[in-house]
């Protein structure tokens, strides 16, 4: 088709029973009385923006007939579906007599029933599956950051609901005779923790009686004899476990001491505090059969896991 230059006035057209397949939109761009093209019965299969210039797209007294055409409604047909959706009164037969010849699941049925928003933007099963897992995987990030960040507190609550104590608890001593309540096995270079922490909290706080070998085992006697008796008149027998203390010979001596007591049958008398992470070099056989046998409790900066630590202790050292 050549443009229609010398029809300045020409309004109407009908190309009807022409077997069109395409038009060129820009042989009507000087017709600026153009209102009407019908375009019946012909082989459009597609209509697209090229079809009309954009000023007749536009051109709200523009009239269209482009009825009884074999489309192809399939994704390439978008652009025209939306397009005579907002302008139904432009679209001269629409929509009973825009039928669709393709594909099979729409044909003879009307243009009206191709929905390009579910039938062209559908998700890639794959995109969906990458979301569902990037969605599931931030869940996981973000349960474990929410955990590790209130680990204590949770810790806590646990602790609070397995060891709520019945209304009117009181605590019973028993009649045996011990010089100490607990005897505390510890290096010396982590004195600086016991003496600001253990001890305040235990003896200055809750006026437990604690036996530290630097200062109530008096210099001059035979060593392990001392330390067996010291242990031996202790009620409770606390290993302050650090990286310092498994490097430590008497340290290990004191050790082997708890595993022996744990084989006669008194584990009920151990317990382990774990001033840091222990080295994977310094986890022998003997510290994993206590820390799976015997209760312990970890040393933390932070406040709420401060408290149920010492309230761990506290009921270690008020259980008989």
């Amino acid at each position: 088709m050549t443009p229609l230059n010398d029809f300045t006035n020409l309004s109407y057209i009908d190309y009807s029973f022409n077997k069109i397949k395409e038009i060129q939109g820009d042989i009507y761009q000087n017709l600026s009385l153009f209102n009407t093209l019908v375009l019946q019965n012909n082989s459009l299969s597609n209509i697209d923006k090229t079809f009309l210039t954009p000023v007749l797209w536009e051109k709200k007294d523009f009239f269209l007939d482009v009825s009884f055409n074999p489309f192809d409604c399939g994704c390439q047909l978008e652009w025209f579906r939306v397009w005579i959706e907002k302008n139904k009164n432009r679209a001269i037969g629409y929509p009973n007599n825009y039928i669709c010849n393709s594909p099979s699941e729409l044909k003879e049925k009307s243009l009206s029933n191709f929905d390009p928003v579910s039938e062209c933007h559908k998700i890639n099963p794959y995109i969906s599956l990458a979301f569902i897992s990037c969605g599931l995987l931030s869940v996981l990030i973000f349960t474990i950051v929410l955990l590790r960040k209130f680990r204590w507190d949770i810790k806590y609550y646990i602790y609070i609901c397995k060891n709520r104590k019945p209304v009117g608890y009181k605590r019973f001593t028993n009649d045996e005779e011990f010089l100490y309540d607990a005897f505390i096995a510890y290096n010396t270079n982590d004195r600086k923790w016991i003496m600001s922490e253990l001890v305040r909290m235990l003896e200055r706080n809750h006026k437990y009686k604690l036996c530290l070998h630097e200062r109530d085992i008096i210099p001059g006697g035979v060593y392990v004899e001392d330390i067996l008796e010291s242990i031996d008149t202790s009620r409770k027998l606390m290993l302050v476990l650090s990286n310092n203390f498994m490097d430590d010979q008497w340290c290990k001596y004191e050790t082997a001491l708890a595993s022996h007591t744990l084989a006669d049958g008194d584990g009920h008398k151990l317990f382990l505090v774990l001033l840091e992470d222990i080295h994977s070099e310094h986890i022998n056989r003997t510290l994993k059969v206590l820390l799976k046998s015997i209760p312990h409790v970890e040393w933390t900066e932070n406040k709420t896991g401060q408290r149920m630590f010492w309230e761990t202790i506290k009921k270690f050292m008020d259980d008989n």
